[in-house]
């Protein structure tokens, strides 16, 4: 199944020269099975140099990115939802992501019976903010380094556990 990246590059860059942002990710998530055709699209505040095949938007402010990177996740779902019998992956590379923002509504509802969601969520998510920010409804979920590092997505048990300290999601 074809994975539909959506990434802001300046909250999690990767500190590396020797393969692409496309070549790193594919080589992390193939380990899970998503081994279809991968598309990136980049948001940030200067391309980085190892972008590889992807698209980049320069935006410098952190909201116009999330913003422009609703419009587009938005315009991803109408252009697939025709498609549901071919299933197709989301993954969400973003950060500082309030409760009550549109991106978090948005982001709640990408998993789908013909949608899988994938998610990955700032390193200190648990020591500041899990306070404030709703976990996404997704089908994986890492932390970045682990990500990065070829890890497992956190476990469903975990996941739990973290919705459980969230307010935001004991509350709905």
């Amino acid at each position: 199944a074809r994975t539909e990246v959506f990434w802001d590059v300046t909250d999690f860059p990767i500190r590396t020269t020797d393969r692409s942002y496309l070549e790193t990710l594919r080589s992390v998530i193939g380990n899970y099975g998503y081994t279809g055709p991968l598309r990136l699209r980049a948001y940030g505040e200067k391309e980085p140099d190892n972008l590889g095949d992807g698209t980049f938007e320069l935006i410098g402010e952190k909201f116009a990115r999330l913003n422009k990177m609703l419009l587009d996740i938005g315009l991803w779902e109408l252009d697939t939802t025709h498609l549901s019998l071919t299933l197709t992956n989301v993954l969400v590379i973003a950060e500082n992501i309030d409760e009550d923002t549109s991106f978090v509504s948005v982001s709640r509802n990408l998993k789908s019976h013909a949608r899988n969601c994938l998610w990955v969520l700032p390193d200190d998510y648990e020591d500041e903010k899990i306070y404030r920010v709703k976990l996404p409804s997704a089908n994986f979920i890492w932390k970045w380094q682990d990500l990065l590092d070829g890890n497992e997505p956190m476990s469903k048990d975990k996941v739990s556990s973290m919705r459980c300290k969230t307010p935001c999601d004991r509350l709905g």
